[in-house]
């Protein structure tokens, strides 16, 4: 595999060094690369987000909504300059409602990118929208989950226009939708021979509606912006297991599960300038999450009735309050400095039921944690100085951040925790579209408020308990990244990188087959991602272009079981993808092919070693132009059908006496998604 990764690398090399730079500007350490609308006019866009998937050597991260604050939620994506101040909506979900008439360019910018408040980025695209008239999109769509013969509906609507000297956006999406797996599962004793099998069909269906509103501009010297967003679901269904041991007329297992939540959010910014070299920028945002579900384990003995076994309840509210202040200061020729303050205030309050059904009728069984409140304060501080040492370009930073966990119920707990966060990037221009950048960074994981309650598995018939001690995790991370841009659409970026990794988070055991997320000592991780954009007109496809990305990754932590080093969990050593996409601008004729595929993610418990995750698969389109403002597109996605594999290992008593009590293998099949989506504008 290293021999092979060399030898392509060398190719792509030698193919870069015999193309055409693209054409891009470089000031100061930040270079930026234009592409106005006309540039996307192959890709026939209706959304900006059709237009910012078709950029080079560019991918949208989405930011990670789960975590408290805004520290990660905005990922590397600015709007008319700003970034985007929402947590519940996505970066994919706002462009998805910003039509393609609005966008007048988008600028990628590279390198030094102080001043923009996106931490730890060094690639970003800028969307630029133009002052315009009402436009809009809409789309309506149908599903068929094969092999299920029912057809699933959806709507979205955007519409987006000036009133009053500000700009608005608004959007509805309504649908239906359908979650369907099939496996076969075979159950092994110690010795390798099948003492069980399984066929296995889970299948979930829901109905959603999402409501969201954007206004924004400029009032006198303040620059606003005011969002709200409003999402609820429901799903009901579960997993029928047909279980047949050898010499025994088996049973069927029913696994039910009845969830639905809702979640809304309000936000606003407001920015002006102070003096001549000041700006200021506050956000206000609150939020809250509902979610609830009920789940069982029925057992049936045909010609028996069935009979519930289990019955499991959970419900969780969740509410986040966020403030943050940035200052901007210019003043020192050379320099540009930046803080910010930023308070967070999150409270999760759960409950969770376990019910048993002893022959008596169901009797609750006391869990420890099942009832739980847990509240967090946190401050985070930090000062940022871009600059420049000769033609190296500089982002240096330093933040600190205190935060306060209060835990209540079952178990009570009262913790605080202060960490520093350093930074350095550096960028260095190299001529004819190439760059080099070096980073140091330290982050700090956020706790996942989940991890300290109580729930059950009933898949696996296993509880989980809350841990009240749990502490987050701290990497430093040392990157470097070479990036070379050439001829109108090409692109190559690699990325080699090594994590230290304080405190890993996994699984710590307890006593019988009882485990609590904790921390495990200290790991680390390192690997190599590539980014390819190529295209194909020198190979005969016209107006194509392939995509292809890739990431490699070895991992370590003692094992806290047997001391023995071993990988993290829940990571995998390589996933990658490669797409082949023609467009004919003249027909509307539009053609993709993506292939992908990803390792395993191992899992380790106190009694058992969980391998599961990989898969191989293909997802294809075609999409035809009906009309200037008209648009048809049919596809499919997992052509293949290929699920995650998975390989269950579970031993008597701790994994490391080596005493296998059975094995579970099971092959899986996703549903194959036909979709066919009649998309317009206005």
């Amino acid at each position: 595999m290293r021999r092979v990764i060399v030898l392509l690398t060398a190719v792509l090399m030698l193919l870069v060094s015999l193309s055409v730079p693209a054409e891009e500007a470089c000031v100061d350490g930040r270079c930026a690369t234009e592409y106005p609308a006309g540039f996307f006019a192959r890709y026939t866009p209706s959304t900006a987000l059709d237009m910012v998937r078709n950029l080079p050597g560019y991918v949208l991260d989405d930011g990670d909504r789960g975590q408290r604050g805004f520290g990660a939620t905005a990922g590397n994506l600015l709007i008319d300059g700003a970034r985007v101040s929402s947590k519940s909506e996505s970066p994919s979900d706002i462009l998805r409602r910003i039509p393609a008439a609005e966008v007048e360019r988008i600028v990628l910018l590279r390198g030094q990118l102080g001043g923009l408040d996106l931490a730890n980025q060094s690639l970003v695209a800028n969307v630029m929208r133009r002052p315009r008239g009402t436009s809009g999109t809409w789309r309506v769509r149908a599903n068929q989950y094969r092999p299920d013969a029912r057809v699933f509906k959806g709507l979205d609507l955007n519409l987006a226009g000036h009133a009053l000297g500000l700009r608005y956006n608004a959007g509805l999406a309504l649908g239906d939708y359908l979650s369907l797996l099939e496996a076969d599962e075979k159950v092994l004793d110690a010795t390798g021979r099948v003492i069980e099998r399984r066929d296995e069909v889970f299948a979930e269906d829901g109905d959603f509606y999402v409501g969201s509103f954007t206004l924004d501009g400029q009032l006198g010297k303040n620059e606003v912006s005011f969002n709200a967003r409003l999402n609820h679901f429901d799903e009901a269904g579960g997993e029928r297991s047909r279980r047949r041991p050898v010499g025994d007329a088996g049973f069927d297992l029913l696994q039910g599960d009845i969830d639905g939540g809702d979640d809304w959010e309000i936000g606003f910014d407001l920015e002006r300038s102070l003096a001549a070299e000041w700006s200021a920028k506050f956000i206000g945002l609150t939020r809250r999450d509902n979610f609830e579900e009920r789940g069982s384990v029925s057992r049936r003995e045909p010609p028996n009735p069935t009979v519930d076994q289990v019955v499991t309840e959970f419900r969780s509210r969740a509410r986040e309050s966020i403030a943050r202040v940035e200052l901007d200061f210019s003043g020192i020729e050379g320099h540009l400095l930046e803080w910010s303050l930023e308070a967070t205030d999150n409270v999760l309050d759960s409950r969770f039921g376990l019910f048993v059904n002893a022959g008596q009728g169901f009797a609750p069984v006391e869990v420890p944690g099942a009832a739980t409140q847990v509240s967090e304060r946190r401050y985070d501080v930090s000062v940022t100085d871009a600059f420049r040492i000769g033609a190296v370009a500089l982002d240096v930073g330093l933040g600190v951040e205190r935060s306060k966990i209060d835990q209540r119920g079952g178990f009570s707990e009262s913790r605080s925790f202060v960490y520093w966060k350093p930074s350095v990037l550096a960028a260095y221009a190299m001529g004819e579209g190439r760059q080099l950048r070096l980073g140091v960074r330290r982050s700090v994981g956020q706790l996942d408020f989940f991890d300290f309650v109580s729930s059950a598995d009933l898949g696996d018939a296993e509880l989980s308990l809350g841990n009240p001690s749990l502490q987050p995790e701290r990497t430093t991370r040392v990157e470097a990244v070479y990036e070379r841009r050439f001829a109108e659409l090409g692109s190559l970026s690699l990325t080699l990188f090594h994590d230290w990794v304080k405190d890993v988070e996994d699984l710590l055991p307890l006593e019988d087959v009882l485990e609590v997320p904790g921390n495990i000592g200290d790991g680390r991780r390192g690997g190599l991602a590539l980014e390819l954009t190529l295209p194909l007109d020198s190979v005969g496809l016209r107006n194509g272009r392939v995509d292809a990305r890739g990431r490699w990754q070895d991992s370590q932590v003692d094992d806290p079981l047997s001391g023995r080093p071993r990988v993290l969990s829940g990571e995998r050593d390589w996933e990658g993808s490669i797409t082949v996409r023609q467009d004919h601008p003249g027909t509307g004729f539009t053609w993709s092919l993506k292939a992908f595929a990803v390792d395993n993610a191992p899992a380790f418990g106190l009694d058992e070693v969980d391998l599961r995750g990989e898969r191989f698969d293909i997802d294809a389109f075609v999409e035809m132009r009906l009309s200037s403002r008209l648009r048809l597109q049919l596809g499919v996605e997992n052509l293949l059908r290929d699920g995650d594999a998975r390989d269950r290992r579970v031993f008597v008593g701790p994994r490391t006496d080596g005493l296998l009590a059975f094995r579970e293998v099971r092959e899986r099949s996703f549903a194959r998604e036909i979709f066919l989506n009649l998309k317009g504008t206005f």
